[in-house]
């Protein structure tokens, strides 16, 4: 076992930037580095390892088997020197300076993120919030690269490395135009499927959860369009007379702010998990521990002003 007293410990920093950015130049960026200390500080670091570490390909720099073994003891250390600097000082948010990047759905950015960003004006206004768009099935290398702090996702199996919290179970509900035939009456699953739909989906049918149920009951109902975003769905519902099931977050924000109305679905439909997602060497960091409870938070509507 190498004498940590023998190592340049910023060399770790080095190693971090390298396995979040894929790039020395990027990295060197990140850092503060120029790129000849970054070249020099690269090779240390494959001496010290006794492997090549990142190896130059079309996609940029990407780690060996032993640097992606080494990246999350590597960044639980650096969290660990941070904690210590900070130590002194109880964590404020209030007059803390920092950046948190959030990975989350398209959903989540319409419904949850603009109370996140009203929360952290009035309790954190030096802390900086970037969100990234999620795709399912890149939680993992997101995270694992460094390039998110935390995700906000209806994933259902979350990989051991990583910690989580479910926030909510999340129901469905329809949404109609205020003067829509449907609403001439009770909303019953004849006048449901008696009418066109609107939806959204990533699969190649452009099917999605409700046609499974109905589909369960040997129904199906007749989809007029399938798109690839959430926000699509409420302008179409307005201007094209369809109807769309959203997650009931999302369809009591459109009969608030437009001229739908919200429908109660007539008949069972399973709920969808809404989990933070965040690495384990993350768990003792201040600023995150803090952002993750002014999320969930918000997500379980107990209301975003109080966690100081």
């Amino acid at each position: 076992m190498r004498n940590v007293r023998n190592t340049d410990l910023n060399l770790l920093v080095v190693f971090d930037a390298v396995m979040a950015e894929r790039s020395v130049t990027k990295a060197g960026e990140r850092i503060g580095l120029a790129q000849p200390s970054m070249s020099n500080a690269l090779s240390r670091l494959r001496a010290l390892f006794d492997d090549d570490l990142f190896v130059r390909t079309p996609r940029g720099m990407m780690p060996t088997q032993v640097a992606l073994d080494a990246a999350d003891h590597v960044r639980a250390a650096i969290i660990a020197a941070e904690d210590a600097i900070s130590v002194a000082t109880a964590f404020d948010p209030r007059t803390h300076e920092g950046k948190i990047t959030l990975l989350t759905s398209d959903l989540m950015e319409l419904t949850v993120v603009p109370d996140i960003v009203r929360a952290l004006r009035n309790l954190a206004a030096g802390i900086r919030l970037k969100t990234l768009g999620l795709v399912r099935g890149q939680i993992a290398d997101e995270l694992d690269a460094g390039h998110a702090d935390v995700a906000l996702s209806p994933i259902s199996n979350t990989p051991t490395r990583f910690h989580h919290q479910v926030l909510c179970e999340e129901p469905f509900a329809g949404i109609a135009r205020f003067d829509h035939p449907i609403l001439d009456g009770p909303v019953t699953l004849d006048s449901f499927l008696a009418h066109k739909h609107a939806l959204l989906s990533h699969r190649s049918d452009g099917k999605g959860i409700i046609d499974e149920v109905l589909a369960s009951k040997g129904l199906t109902r007749d989809v007029a369009v399938s798109v690839s975003n959430f926000a699509t769905l409420p302008p179409l519902v307005v201007e094209t007379n369809v109807i769309a099931v959203l997650p009931r977050r999302l369809a009591a924000k459109a009969d608030k702010e437009l001229p739908v109305t919200m429908l109660e679905l007539p008949f069972e439909v399973p709920t969808v998990q809404s989990k933070l997602i965040w690495g384990r060497s993350a768990d003792r960091s201040a600023i995150q521990t803090w952002f993750r409870r002014l999320v969930a938070d918000i997500v379980v509507g107990d209301g975003s002003e109080r966690r100081l």
